[in-house]
């Protein structure tokens, strides 16, 4: 997306004599948000490509103009920057191996770059945070529940699965009543101390039900399947047929007919070969890159946005950590579509890209009529994530 001015910065870019394609291509082009506002945004080729990226994998501004002449989201990338109350909270694509691989620059020392970057960029804008629907959440508040979820997603004691299943049970015991009470916040306190030597003893589940299994298997397509290239510049009739391909896709999705698809290309194997994929690296006790993962999304608060809305806290969570259960199952399906009969670390790798670029992304007026009737339901009030997770690395306790 591009910011005011960014515009007629490219436009006078002379390309003459330096890339032939770009002295007449469509560089810039208009693409609608959700509630009628229209943003202008570089143009992609067919393959997602960004226009400006060159043979050498590059990107062909910096090569000619240097990093300067480059938008502010593509110098600030793989970063992204969220007014978080009085703060600046810092999100990270785990697209960029760098991240994924924990390597690369100490974050503390970009602080000046970034600093110089944001300068009178209106980032410090105030939001409006909600612990429920009805219910205001004070940046205080926040923080306090940034810091025992973060606790729990680091806790080196616990399997990652109690981890996961801590953060939901304590969302579930400490926001109940008003919450800024002296006495919720001694119950918190409580509640964040004896959760990880309890949790153990709290059952698992058996298992997805047949309602649970729907919308999981629904909402996963749709995170691993953003709609297609340029699909916001086509036409009215253009926008209404690839909608209906999409609804048809994820009714096979849903009900596990052929192969699936993953980033909008058919896998080479069939749900029932991706059931069969051995999740052994996922499902051990601790998996350093999912770990990273959700601890970096609690940190940057990430998990609350929701298009151009934010989510209240008590939804946000349980939404967000999906991407547990389904990095698994995607983890198994890129597996199994290159025929290995179990996990690797690039297919987790791979896994966790693919949902990173959707967090946040997915608005819940595309489900179908029936399961968007159920979803606030369902992700509030039952252990979707955990009995999804359950199902997935066959931990189900019995019936």
């Amino acid at each position: 997306m591009l910011r005011p001015g960014e515009e007629e910065r490219l436009r006078s870019l002379d390309w003459r004599g330096r890339e032939a394609d770009l002295e007449t291509a469509v560089t810039v082009v208009s693409t609608p948000l959700p509630g009628g506002r229209e943003v202008r945004r570089l143009a992609r080729r067919r393959d997602g490509a960004c226009i400006y990226l060159g043979d050498d994998n590059l990107c062909r501004i910096q090569n000619h103009f240097g990093g300067d002449a480059k938008p502010l989201m593509c110098r600030l990338y793989p970063f992204g920057f969220y007014p978080v109350a009085d703060r600046v909270a810092v999100d990270c694509s785990f697209a960029c191996r760098s991240i994924s691989g924990g390597t690369g620059v100490p974050l503390s020392e970009h602080a000046p770059e970034w600093t110089a970057l944001l300068g009178g960029t209106g980032a410090h804008r105030a939001r409006q945070h909600r612990l429920t629907r009805r219910r205001p959440l004070t940046g205080e508040l926040l923080w306090e529940f940034e810091r025992y979820l973060l606790g729990f997603l680091t806790n080196a004691s616990l399997p990652l699965f109690d981890r996961v299943r801590c953060c939901l049970q304590f969302m579930r015991l400490a926001t109940t009543g008003d919450p800024a009470a002296s006495s919720a916040a001694m119950l918190r306190q409580a509640i964040a101390r004896g959760l990880p030597l309890q949790i153990s003893g709290i059952p698992r589940g058996g298992g997805m039900d047949r309602t649970q299994r729907a919308i999981f298997h629904q909402w996963l397509f749709l995170a691993l399947n953003p709609p297609a290239v340029n699909s916001d510049l086509l036409p009215g009739s253009g926008r209404r047929h690839e909608d209906e391909r999409r609804r048809a896709e994820a009714l096979r999705f849903v009900g596990r007919q052929g192969r699936p698809l993953v980033d909008n290309r058919e896998l080479a194997a069939t749900f029932g070969e991706i059931d069969d994929v051995d999740a052994a690296l996922v499902s051990a006790d601790h998996s350093p890159l999912l770990e990273r993962y959700l601890a970096a999304k609690v940190i940057s608060q990430r998990f609350l946005i929701a298009g151009e809305e934010e989510l209240p806290l008590v939804e946000a969570v349980p939404r967000f950590l999906l991407v547990y259960p389904m990095a698994i199952w995607t983890a198994r399906a890129f597996a199994a579509g290159r025929r290995a009969a179990a996990v690797s670390e690039e297919d987790l790798r791979q896994a966790v890209a693919l949902l990173d670029r959707t967090l946040g992304q997915v608005p819940l007026d595309a489900l179908p009529a029936k399961i968007a009737k159920a979803w606030h339901f369902v992700i509030e009030e039952t252990d979707l994530v955990v009995e999804a997770a359950n199902e997935l690395l066959g931990r189900n306790d019995p019936c």
